[in-house]
């Protein structure tokens, strides 16, 4: 029983874990631009990969800004930053019917994709 309660604190805890400081994120390095043409192309061919068909996808992307993530406080909450591009995806499933728009969110740092987020309804931000 100790041992559920010790596990459910710290979890608790953890989801109350602050995100970086302002003077952390004054240092951060976001590396070298990217161009929104070539954010676009990199995100589309990954999306190529990982879609059920994705010769059906309509993707609208959004402005590439600078942005980071904190990882999970079990991960170290390190933070990565670099160029973000998000992107709304409408894609055939398994049975040949489109879903409707998912969320997407790309991380760039110095030209090349780094990491990739799947947001779910409620906006927890899965990677993919």
């Amino acid at each position: 029983m100790r041992a559920i309660v010790v596990f459910f604190a710290v979890f608790f805890l953890a989801g109350c874990a602050s995100g970086p400081t302002p003077a952390e994120i004054a240092a951060i390095d976001y590396g070298h631009p990217i161009d929104q043409q070539v954010a676009e192309r990199q995100a589309a061919a990954y999306l190529g990969r990982i879609l059920k068909d994705p010769g059906s996808a309509h993707v609208s992307f959004g402005k590439v800004y600078q942005g980071y993530y904190t990882s999970a406080p079990i991960h170290g909450s390190k933070i990565s930053a670099g160029y973000m591009i998000e992107a709304m995806v409408n894609a055939k499933n398994s049975y040949g019917g489109y879903t409707g728009a998912k969320p997407y969110r790309f991380l760039f740092r110095d030209g090349k994709l780094t990491n990739a987020w799947k947001v779910s309804p409620s906006g927890r931000v899965i990677q993919i």
